[in-house]
């Protein structure tokens, strides 16, 4: 119920992203050169390493100079937490993190409060947009669920249509098992069910 209606639409368009940068001064011969923190692996990441090789690549089509800062994944979390202005971002305008969106909380408000920035939690580029503060709390003092609901949409919507972030998602996840695993389930998300396998001699 938390997925809104936002006016932009998602897609990949390179003519139209291209236009954009070059209504922005940048071109083949003068690219936007931007930093982004990831790690080559770790805590059921799938694929980041050629995920980010791949995104690298593709807006470099569309005059960006991407530099990649491969960090190991538990340094990655411990600088996600500390934010954009720390040292320890190293410079990165951006970073690359894989996350759990199991609620509102850990899929939206972290990222969008601006009260929710580092030390607190984990607004790293320290976004502060009146609009999303207003939902936020629009949504935490109702007591109602179907306004609840809407708020927490309309915050989605919102953020989608201010770009907050670059949306990437890979869900083949790819994984190599033994013949002698029964009852394996592939999961919609990280999350295994070791529950239901077994294994034959």
């Amino acid at each position: 119920p938390w997925r809104g209606n936002p006016s932009f639409q998602i897609k990949y368009d390179k003519p139209s992203a291209q236009k954009l940068m070059q209504e922005a001064g940048y071109g083949p011969g003068k690219k936007l050169a931007v930093k982004v923190q990831t790690s080559a692996s770790g805590s059921g990441q799938m694929l980041p390493l050629p995920m980010n090789e791949y995104l690298q690549q593709a807006l470099a089509e569309c005059y960006f100079d991407v530099q990649l800062d491969v960090i190991e994944w538990n340094t990655l979390f411990t600088n996600w937490r500390r934010g954009a202005k720390d040292p320890s971002a190293n410079g990165a305008n951006a970073t690359n993190v894989t996350y759990a969106a199991m609620d509102p909380f850990f899929a939206l408000v972290r990222f969008l409060q601006s009260s929710m920035a580092p030390p607190v939690s984990n607004n790293w580029g320290f976004i502060n947009n009146p609009k999303f503060d207003e939902l936020v709390s629009k949504a935490r003092q109702t007591f109602d669920p179907a306004e609840r609901d809407k708020a927490l949409a309309d915050l989605h919507a919102a953020s989608v249509d201010d770009a907050a972030f670059l949306y990437v998602a890979h869900d083949v996840a790819p994984r190599a098992m033994s013949s002698k695993i029964k009852g394996f389930v592939q999961p919609k998300s990280w999350f295994v069910d070791f529950s239901p396998i077994s294994m034959t001699p």
